[in-house]
């Protein structure tokens, strides 16, 4: 009871008369102005300054009566956000660590203040467990130093002594750490600059990636190992090395199994991601259906991790051509009860798979599961930031009706092709694949859909197809499908339909 009879004491003498520390949310019978406002903001009713002030008070958003409304509640806001909670499946793994030292340290702080040393002895204590276990090394040196004042001030010499030597321990690790972050921040602005920068700057964040390596093997904290980890992963992703990702992220998983890297700092959701990724991109299928398998259980159902994880899974699965697996997993997403909640552009990419699905496997319509009309008429026809998107839909309504013998309705898809290809993919390098594609699709329309005439004319296009690699940025589209892939079906189509025409010719 003396512990909690001195903190109401200074919590009654210290906290500021004008801090209201009652939710504004909890009143829904009799809700107060803030209330009213804050749930009117929260339901989307206002949206700017004098729509609040009209609804609240029928002015404008100069009304001095609603100006200190907003101060209030932005007030009670701010102090809500001290009880943020982070442990859910959507945050950093390792910010609720961080978040409780710095609660603990913060009340170390107010304690010692009032000369409550034990009490702040005890949260400090408390705070330096949680920061060694998790190796934050800035917030295990700022509770480290508050102990040595402590020990200095009750005049406690041995303590005092230990609690020095720690510190310059921690110091050490530290500076480490600042070299390590310097190098890193310095590459990772250079290489997300643009493009011209990330060319200039690769060669020498080789380099870097080995600088950090070495600070890491002689510090050993993971703020070392991470920043090394991620920068070295981001290098050979921009390379298109994705055998060498695998192999990193691989290695990386084998040192957090044998405690070489903290399991508690490590986000296990963004290593799932990044491993299926780049066996998808690296075409090791087989393995990356193995991992994505495995992911699954890192990753939770409701969290937008899960849905861009799945989509990782459906693309192996159709680049390994195991529609059924790729159908099953369609389907799980489709029966989860979070996809509305995620974002437009994500429910658009999975109309698409499934349309590409539904077109390859015989028994499917493509009609059943995707409308091109309404796609045209929710998405501007050229858009920069859709270009992948826009290729995909193109291709795939084009190759819908070579299958199902619409070859009048397949010849009006050409002219959009080609004026696609002259508006933007002329203009993007990294677009050659895509050019290749719609070329051979032209070549099939020139060649009046003859399948032995296409093959022909088109082989050195294919030739050139299969020789292109994708591009290397990790934030490149991709395909849904390979093109290769999707040449051999389309000349099978025209090669069905090729005789059929010839035996209703006899």
């Amino acid at each position: 009871m003396n512990e909690i009879k001195k903190i109401v004491r200074i919590v009654t003498n210290r906290v500021k008369k004008n801090v209201s520390l009652i939710d504004v949310v909890n009143n829904e019978d009799n809700p107060g102005k803030e209330q009213q406002l804050f749930n009117s903001i929260q339901s989307g009713v206002y949206t700017t300054d004098d729509d609040a002030a009209f609804g609240m008070y029928g002015t404008n958003g100069t009304d001095q009566r609603y100006r200190m409304l907003k101060s209030r509640l932005r007030t009670k806001l701010n102090n809500l956000l001290y009880f943020a909670d982070f442990n859910d499946s959507r945050g950093n793994i390792s910010f609720p660590f961080e978040q409780e030292c710095h609660s603990h340290i913060f009340r170390a702080k107010i304690l010692y203040k009032e000369g409550e040393y034990e009490l702040a002895e005890k949260s400090i204590k408390k705070a330096l467990t949680i920061s060694k276990e998790s190796e934050f090394t800035d917030l295990t040196l700022i509770g480290l130093k508050m102990l040595r004042i402590i020990y200095s001030e009750s005049f406690r010499p041995n303590h005092l002594r230990k609690a020095i030597g720690q510190i310059k321990k921690y110091e050490v690790i530290n500076r480490l750490e600042e070299e390590s972050l310097d190098i890193f921040y310095l590459k990772w602005m250079q290489l997300g600059k643009s493009v011209h920068s990330r060319k200039v700057h690769l060669e020498s964040t080789i380099k870097a990636v080995e600088v950090l390596r070495k600070l890491w093997e002689k510090g050993g904290s993971y703020a070392l190992f991470e920043n090394y980890y991620r920068l070295r992963l981001w290098t050979n992703e921009l390379l298109g090395d994705y055998s060498s990702v695998v192999a990193i992220t691989e290695e990386a998983y084998d040192l957090v199994n044998k405690g070489a890297v903290n399991p508690l700092r490590f986000d296990m959701r963004h290593h799932v991601y990044t491993r299926t990724y780049a066996c998808l991109r690296a075409k090791d299928y087989d393995k990356g259906i193995k991992y994505a398998e495995e992911g699954m259980n890192h990753i939770s159902r409701s969290s937008r991790n899960w849905f861009s994880h799945m989509e990782n899974y459906v693309l192996l699965a159709l680049h390994n051509k195991n529609y059924l697996l790729a159908d099953e997993v369609i389907n799980q997403v489709t029966r989860n009860p979070y996809v509305d909640k995620i974002s437009t552009q994500s429910k658009e990419r999975w109309e698409l798979y499934k349309g590409y699905l539904y077109f390859i496997m015989p028994d499917r319509n493509v009609e059943d599961v995707l409308s091109f009309k309404d796609i045209y008429e929710r998405l501007p026809f050229y858009s920069q930031d859709k270009q992948g998107f826009m290729v995909a839909i193109l291709i795939l309504e084009f190759m819908d009706f070579l299958k199902k013998d619409r070859l009048d309705l397949a010849l009006t898809k050409l002219p959009n092709s080609e004026r696609y290809i002259y508006r933007y993919l002329n203009q993007n390098p990294e677009s050659q694949r895509e050019k290749l594609f719609l070329k051979l699709i032209s070549i099939i329309v020139q060649c009046s859909f003859n399948p032995d005439m296409a093959a022909k004319k088109g082989k050195r296009y294919l030739e050139r197809l299969k020789i292109t690699p994708e591009p290397g940025d990790a934030f490149a589209e991709v395909e849904i499908v390979p093109y290769e892939q999707l040449w051999d079906i389309l000349m099978g189509f025209m090669t069905k339909a090729h005789v059929k025409l010839d035996f209703a010719r006899k």
